[in-house]
């Protein structure tokens, strides 16, 4: 860890708010001077609320300067389909990529684990474009490593397992007024059924990352609070 860390002079990190990112701000922490790391976090709309200000108290919590920022949607991203996580991941990166060279920092980390490499991530391919680095893959650190060095560091901070609010649209493009209900329902529901998913299209599909079993007072709390934002919509709930 040291001989991947001690070949940079400063470094920005790209904070989610999530623990992976947390994770590898708290490393590069331990072996750069703080006053050359500075942490990013993307604010726009489909970012969860509670995500950025998990952000914010990550870089207070261990003194890093903190820079928020907003970026302009591409088109691509918009439109909904099967690679817009890219469209959403190269923006984000080209932002962080002027301030980089802006401020002449050495290097972009961000929060890419061991383990994500299991999944198709059509943001790895923005990654590899603009040179950003992954320290916990390149460790061989995975998701559980994440939550030990977190969970040691930041006591006061939840950290959800979470993907940002536009994956919850389906078959549409993404809109504004989704992305408010959206983010309103999860936020009602997400201490009580951790790993909620709250996918909106033709209909209401209702996930759970982690298996919880429901009951029937369950399912009539959860149609409420969905049909509150959603009246007209019939709800699926997958458990």
């Amino acid at each position: 860890m040291k001989t991947f860390f001690n070949r940079f002079k400063s470094a920005i990190v790209a904070l989610s708010g999530g623990a992976d990112s947390a994770a590898v701000l708290k490393l590069v922490s331990e072996h750069l001077p703080l006053e050359n790391i500075l942490a990013v976090t993307c604010v726009n709309s489909h970012v969860f609320r509670y995500e950025i200000e998990n952000a914010r108290l990550i870089a207070d919590t261990i003194c890093i300067n903190w820079k928020p920022f907003y970026i302009d949607y591409d088109d691509n991203f918009i439109k909904n389909g099967e690679e817009k996580c890219y469209y959403c991941k190269k923006s984000i990166l080209a932002h962080i990529n002027i301030i980089k060279e802006s401020e002449k920092f050495d290097v972009i980390f961000d929060g890419t684990n061991l383990d994500d490499l299991n999944d198709y991530r059509p943001g790895v391919k923005a990654i590899s474009e603009y040179n950003v680095l992954s320290p916990l893959k390149e460790l061989r650190l995975t998701k559980a490593d994440s939550f030990q060095i977190v969970n040691k560091v930041f006591k006061n901070i939840y950290f959800h397992d979470e993907s940002c609010i536009a994956t919850r649209i389906l078959n549409k493009h993404i809109q504004t007024e989704d992305i408010v209900k959206i983010e309103k329902i999860e936020d009602k529901l997400r201490d009580t059924y951790p790993g909620i998913r709250v996918r909106v299209g033709d209909n209401i599909k209702v996930e759970f990352k982690k298996l919880r079993k429901l009951d029937k007072t369950d399912i009539e709390f959860l149609e409420k609070i969905i049909k509150f934002h959603y009246a007209d919509k019939h709800i699926q709930i997958n458990y």
